[in-house]
């Protein structure tokens, strides 16, 4: 004969007394620390000890182990989330740089462009350097030039 069905489920009241506020607080750190415990599990372990219940008798925690691999493979995983939004970050930010040194020399392109006349696709040649202007001629020399001629 069974006392209890399978899922009975007792209420634990916590006071505003001190003992009672302390007690809690010790419980909600405890539960923070072990993400994969729960209250239930808690209560069990305390009431283990207190009543000096053998290890042989203890159940054994196989579904806490695996509670507790859970927890730390959730722990890993957010970790290695944590790592590729970084790189994902840094990533966004270097193209977003190379965006920019883009715009900026498209833009000086745009303006040399509109400064020197259309583009024409090809790289713009340098121009032609002006012919030095012709030297007033010397009327003696040229007399001379021609009498050398002749010669």
């Amino acid at each position: 004969m069974r006392l209890w069905s399978n899922n009975t489920k007792k209420r634990v009241e916590f006071t505003d007394e001190v003992a009672d506020r302390t007690l809690l607080a010790s419980v909600e750190a405890e539960l923070a620390k072990h993400p994969s415990k729960s209250f239930s599990h808690l209560c069990k372990q305390a009431l283990w000890q207190l009543l000096h219940v053998p290890d042989s008798v203890r159940p054994t925690s196989s579904m806490g182990a695996v509670d507790e691999q859970i927890a730390r493979l959730q722990g890993q995983l957010a970790n290695l989330e944590q790592r590729i939004a970084a790189k994902e970050a840094n990533r966004l930010d270097e193209i977003e740089r190379q965006v920019q040194q883009l715009t900026v020399q498209v833009s000086q392109l745009a303006i040399a462009v509109g400064q020197g006349g259309s583009f024409s696709g090809s790289p713009p040649q340098p121009e032609p350097e002006p012919e030095p202007p012709p030297q007033p001629v010397d009327p003696m020399l040229s007399r001379l030039s021609s009498l050398v001629d002749d010669f």
